[in-house]
């Protein structure tokens, strides 16, 4: 998969969320005005949907490609390289993992079995950081709730700018609010046009943005140490 593919393949799933976003929102013209805002509140779980939807889709295809491209760890950023190594760094944090060396003589010696776990890691360092990339997809993790702050943790995970979505915080956060209020059956009221027309812009505006940063990545290599 070229970078010009990897591209439009994430273009070509965020038109057809895109289209059933407007399908649904082209249904109010057909709903009475006292029952507009009422109706809103079903499009707010729609679009919330398709804003976690398209940014797990996206980052997790993201991940795929760069697995596709036949990189080792040391050509690549320290944070794409640090993704790839989960299963040495959880091997590393295994406090039941104890050096046989010591293990009869001193087997209550929690810091010497940790400071054995240091050697033993940083001996197979330049091998480990040798070895073929490939990070598992569910490094992308939305934690069912997409918040601002879930975003950047996401971003960071796969060493992409944090704040590019700084201006939308506000905005993603009130989002996830109210489909969360909504979801749960707490909020009676309706949602008002201009209010909804806020948060369809700034999601559309994230989701497109999000494309524009991962071909960037892909097509200047950017993931590249």
């Amino acid at each position: 998969m070229t970078a010009d593919e990897f591209r439009a393949n994430l273009e070509n799933d965020l038109a057809w969320r895109q289209e059933e976003i407007a399908f649904f929102k082209n249904q109010l013209n057909y709903v009475t005005e006292e029952n507009k805002n009422r109706y809103r509140k079903s499009l707010v779980l729609i679009l919330y949907s398709h804003l976690e939807g398209f940014i797990k889709l996206s980052l997790q295809t993201y991940v795929q490609y760069i697995n596709s491209l036949g990189l080792t760890r040391n050509m690549v950023t320290v944070g794409l390289k640090t993704a790839s190594m989960n299963k040495e760094f959880n091997a590393y944090d295994n406090l039941d993992r104890k050096s046989d060396v010591f293990r009869r003589e001193l087997p209550e010696d929690s810091g010497l079995h940790r400071f054995f776990r240091r050697v033993d890691f940083v001996s197979q360092y330049d091998e480990f950081i040798g070895q073929d990339l490939e990070i598992d997809d569910s490094i992308v993790d939305t934690e069912s709730n997409l918040w601002y702050i879930v975003l950047k943790k996401n971003l960071y995970k796969l060493g992409l700018p944090i704040d590019l979505f700084q201006d939308y915080e506000s905005d993603i956060d009130a989002l996830v609010n109210r489909r969360n209020s909504i979801a749960h059956g707490n909020f009676r009221s309706g949602i008002s046009k201009e209010e909804f027309h806020r948060w369809e812009v700034s999601t559309l505006d994230v989701l497109s943005g999000i494309i524009r940063l991962l071909y960037d990545y892909a097509c200047n290599e950017k993931y590249k140490k």
